[in-house]
């Protein structure tokens, strides 16, 4: 049955024309990336901080949570007004923010020495290594930032260019850069106490959130949303409509504030025979562009091959 609603959509498909949408993304408004000045002492082997945040000449450690902060804030009053997939776009974000800072501030403690092993020092952290946790949203620029970083803090200088090159070109990259570089020099106890704070927040986040990964391999252009439109493109024409509905996931992730992201991602479900997927991502577009005609178009065709095949 699927497969006769599929093939009756399939003739009221339409070509995806490109627009610029006018919405505001509250993820690219909010700036992570205050600049606090702040009262050090220096001893022999470390800098210690008098207050918080502990950033003297770098990027504010709690202007960055308070930011993250906000932002699930927005998913939870997102969520509540029924728009599932939008709230995860804000979930998604900070979750990938907050646990790429956090297993980078583990790794740096590991580098100084604390643990057995890095295995056992991070068994209790949700989620270990950038490739990992880039999946949870690849349109965060912090797993590629801090990977660079680490690469620099251990003098791999070579290393360290790509990722920091391709944090830097990312749409939500802060205008004013990040300089994380202090926490080299952070002392133990005030790294335990920051790595205890991310952890907090990562289990507020992955309480109201719980991300789907797959294990895809990263391919860091994954944060670029007519990237993703173009791959799930390519691999509908190649019949591998889950990949393709993969990377429609995706683009959502990327930016629900653009229509034809949702006219994609509802496309993709219908190929891969995800009707009710299809219907949930046509009713949440039409929440954010109510007048599309596009969206109401694939709603209508639909509603009417489910009423055919409700007739026969």
């Amino acid at each position: 049955m699927i497969k006769r609603i599929v093939t009756l959509l399939l003739a009221l498909l339409f070509v995806v024309s490109l627009c610029s949408c006018n919405f505001i993304n509250p993820i690219k408004d909010n700036d992570t990336t205050s600049n606090v000045g702040t009262t050090k002492k220096q001893t022999d082997d470390e800098t210690t901080f008098e207050e918080d945040p502990v950033v003297g000449e770098g990027t504010s450690y709690s202007s960055f949570i308070e930011v993250m902060r906000q932002i699930k804030d927005f998913g939870d009053k997102t969520s509540e007004h029924g728009l599932e997939n939008t709230a995860d776009y804000y979930y998604s974000f900070a979750g990938a923010s907050v646990s790429a800072f956090r297993f980078a501030v583990e790794y740096i403690m590991w580098l100084r020495g604390e643990g057995e092993s890095f295995a056992d020092f991070t068994a209790d952290s949700r989620y270990v290594g950038f490739d990992v946790i880039a999946e949870i949203n690849y349109a965060s620029p912090y797993p590629s930032y801090f990977e660079g970083l680490l690469y620099e803090l251990q003098g791999k200088y070579e290393e360290c260019v790509n990722p920091y090159a391709m944090a830097s070109i990312m749409p939500l990259f802060p205008e004013e850069g990040l300089d994380f570089y202090y926490l080299r020099n952070m002392s133990i106890e005030g790294l335990y106490e920051l790595r205890d704070e991310l952890r907090s927040m990562e289990d507020d986040i992955y309480g109201a959130f719980f991300p789907v990964l797959t294990g895809h391999e990263w391919d860091k252009k994954l944060f670029d949303e007519d990237y993703l439109i173009g791959l799930s493109a390519q691999n509908v024409r190649e019949s591998d409509y889950e990949s393709a509905l993969f990377y429609a996931k995706q683009a959502l992730n990327t930016n629900p504030f653009r229509v034809e992201i949702w006219q994609n991602a509802a496309a993709c479900a219908m190929y891969a025979e995800q009707l009710g997927l299809m219907g949930e991502y046509l009713e949440e577009g039409l929440a954010v562009f109510p007048e599309d005609k596009n969206l109401l178009t694939m709603k209508q065709a639909l509603i009417d091959a489910l009423n055919n095949m409700g007739e026969d």
